[in-house]
């Protein structure tokens, strides 16, 4: 049985995207962030980190979304689905998940933080983060400007990785990506994928779930 520990974070939904592309069964375990559940000591026998997401596939426990998502891969997609088989695809593929958590993941988490912190905001970091993030989108425009529907080519976890992240800076109107045509449109090619509007929606938010029952 796979069990996914996660949050309505974009790093979780990286995984149940990739879950619900592949079609598996799994469990979610929802980790209330905000009452620091993360920091308890059977969420860090999981994961000493503290972070989410953590993934048990029958006893096998995995932490870093993007070590999840290449096991994933690896054990559960005889399609492709996620993985390309073609070795060159494969590692495009591979190339372009650590593009994300090396560079888009990074510069958006701090841009972010600095955008939360009350009160004044800190104009040079505002400016520095700010700077990258639109320079990481002008590569993410070249990769794409061949035409090529997603960044390895066909679908992967080069998309997957990313897509979470940007699409709330699209959602929030920044600059630096609604002035990037080719990367708005390989976005809304990944968010019209059933399985991204499911695995999106995971874990379930509370205060639906109790409307709905």
């Amino acid at each position: 049985m796979i069990r996914l520990h996660t949050a309505r974070t974009p790093n979780g939904r990286k995984i149940s995207i990739a879950l619900e592309e592949l079609g598996l069964a799994y469990e979610v375990a929802a980790v209330d962030l905000q009452a620091e559940e993360q920091f308890e000591e059977g969420f860090l026998a999981l994961n000493p980190n503290h972070k989410i997401p953590v993934l048990d596939d029958d006893g096998l426990v995995i932490w870093e979304s993007g070590a999840i998502l290449l096991h994933l891969g690896e054990r559960h997609d005889p399609e492709s689905r996620i993985l390309p088989s073609d070795p060159a695809l494969r590692m495009a593929a591979i190339q372009y998940a650590f593009f994300q958590t090396g560079g888009v993941g990074p510069n958006l988490g701090r841009l972010g933080a600095v955008l939360r912190k009350q009160g004044e905001k800190n104009a040079e970091m505002l400016e520095i983060f700010g700077g990258e993030m639109a320079r990481l989108m002008g590569v993410l425009d070249r990769i794409l400007s061949d035409g090529r529907a997603y960044l390895a080519g066909p679908y992967s976890i080069g998309d997957i990785m990313h897509y979470p992240w940007l699409a709330i800076a699209k959602n929030l109107g920044a600059p630096w990506i609604t002035e990037q045509a080719r990367v708005l449109a390989w976005l809304d090619r990944i968010a019209e994928r059933p399985a991204v509007q499911r695995g999106m929606a995971v874990p379930e938010d509370p205060e639906t779930a109790q409307r709905s029952t």
